[in-house]
């Protein structure tokens, strides 16, 4: 697998190379305008964070987890190499874009456990534990920890290179209604 070289360190080379199975690796998207331009979904991403300033580098997994209260035996991940333009203040990543990175986290595990394209978030609990450092590279992973009818709460983490929790959260999402056929 080819990755971007701001993974070429230790923790990430051994991350990598663990039993994981690769979901996707995005990349910077063209910044030209084009004709589907509001047909992107995630523009947030496809077209704000993907820059060599903000998000350098990302490379989405999945693999088994070992959280107690996980609702099922997989954990979703982000890999990603961060730039200075995420900064709130210099060297820092903003709060607001830990929140983001959460929030899209949490989300992914909802969707992919409710089965729902893009179940809407009811209510995120962010808990701030250390700053993150830009540059840098960070963890973030996320699993489901219950599911009822349409609702689906979830857990993900923020972690560094060393597995020391940077933030944390705890979401609620809800799934559309079903629209009946008749």
């Amino acid at each position: 697998m080819e990755v971007h070289s701001d993974f070429d360190i230790p923790w990430c080379k051994d991350l990598l190379q663990s039993d994981i199975e690769v979901v996707e690796i995005p990349t910077r998207k063209d910044k030209s305008p084009s004709p589907n331009d509001d047909e992107v979904s995630n523009s947030m991403f496809a077209r704000t964070l993907y820059t060599e300033t903000a998000i350098r580098a990302q490379v989405n997994f999945k693999r088994p987890t070992s959280e107690p209260d996980a609702l099922t035996t997989t954990e979703y991940c982000y890999l990603l190499s961060l730039g200075s333009g995420i900064d709130g203040k210099s060297g820092r990543a903003h709060g607001g874009f830990n929140a983001l990175i959460l929030d899209q986290m949490t989300g992914t595990v909802a969707s992919q456990v409710s089965g729902s394209f893009a179940p809407a978030t009811a209510t995120m609990t962010v808990d701030y534990k250390a700053p993150i450092d830009t540059p840098g590279v960070i963890l973030c992973r996320g699993w489901a920890v219950e599911k009822e009818r349409r609702k689906v709460w979830a857990k993900a983490r923020i972690e560094d290179g060393s597995g020391r929790v940077l933030a944390s959260a705890k979401a609620l999402f809800i799934s559309a209604r079903q629209e009946s056929k008749l």
